[in-house]
């Protein structure tokens, strides 16, 4: 990622918003129904009331909705309304209303950590984090010391510990000795399934862990690999740039080198050839046939591929 996009996109890079609480797996989908009957459902005095949760809470739902990429604010006013995507997973009718299956778990956290203007901590801490083992000081300084280098306001430091520890209760799953007042919250997350980050006990440090994810879709990986490449605005993308570069599926879902290796041999068939893996000279990459959305309805049809094979969980 450049100075000159780093710098836009803090006009709009967020700290807050979450209330400290983390996303809960039937958030978005009561949310969803609502807005259906109700565009100002945020806006509204009895919002927390219609959603049968506290005013606090209901802040925080249309915070991870639209972090997600599951709900837009209508331009020009105060009104929210769904998504394309919003509709295709949390409809009646939709690929996983409850988020009950891997393929959506995945799927919202490449949504929460692709874009660093929805949440800066998550996307800094799977784009940019300099080591795979930290500290909740050591990320602080991190990202504080990179948004002024870019041109940014960093926030307080009261601020950015309770967004680092709302991300790290996303991802860290529980045991007996850690569950306290907020376990309900995160036995409710379905992004802590995920094993995308451990506490070292004993020891204050986390670890983000790497591994084959043998329950991330192809498809998935596919989509990630597409938009990286049109993030980059070219249609090859080198294999160490799929492996590590920003906005990458190797660095987003921590895949592994083999892993990688593996699912970019498959891409080629999972996207009906729009893909091609190349080694020619000791040169890794993969080149895209056509990186333009409206040309091309990809993204589309290879999400919903992904959710088509996960009949095994709803």
């Amino acid at each position: 990622m450049t100075t000159s996009t780093l710098s836009a996109a803090f006009g709009s890079v967020t700290f807050s918003g979450h209330e400290t609480f983390v996303l809960r797996s039937n958030w978005l989908k009561k949310a969803y129904d609502l807005l259906q009957e109700c565009p100002d459902l945020f806006s509204r005095e009895d919002s927390f009331v219609r959603l049968g949760v506290g005013k606090n809470m209901a802040h925080s739902i249309r915070f991870w909705g639209r972090v997600c990429g599951v709900f837009v604010r209508v331009e020009g006013g105060t009104d929210y309304q769904a998504t394309q995507l919003g509709r295709a997973i949390l409809a009646d009718a939709g690929w996983d209303p409850f988020l009950v299956t891997p393929a959506s778990r995945w799927l919202l956290h490449w949504q929460l950590v692709a874009r660093p203007e929805t949440a800066f901590t998550w996307h800094y801490a799977f784009n940019l984090l300099r080591r795979g083992e930290f500290t909740t000081a050591q990320l602080a300084q991190q990202i504080t010391q990179f948004v002024a280098q870019h041109g940014g306001k960093a926030p307080s430091a009261a601020t950015l510990g309770r967004d680092i520890d709302c991300m790290l209760r996303c991802y860290l799953r529980p045991n007996a000795v850690q569950l306290g007042p907020s376990a309900e919250d995160v036995l409710h997350c379905p992004l802590n399934t995920l094993n995308l980050l451990q506490l070292i006990p004993d020891q204050g440090v986390y670890r983000v862990v790497t591994g084959a994810r043998p329950d991330l879709p192809d498809q998935l990986v596919a989509f990630a690999a597409l938009q990286q490449a049109r993030f980059l605005g070219r249609a090859t993308v080198a294999f160490n740039e799929l492996a590590y570069g920003v906005r990458s599926p190797g660095r987003i879902f921590r895949l592994d080198e083999d892993a990688l290796y593996a699912r970019l041999l498959r891409l080629e068939a999972v996207t009906e050839g729009q893909v091609s893996y190349t080694e020619t000279g000791g040169i890794r990459q993969i080149a895209w046939r056509n990186l333009q959305e409206e040309a091309l309805d990809l993204d589309q049809s290879l999400l919903a591929a992904a959710f088509a094979q996960e009949g095994q969980y709803v």
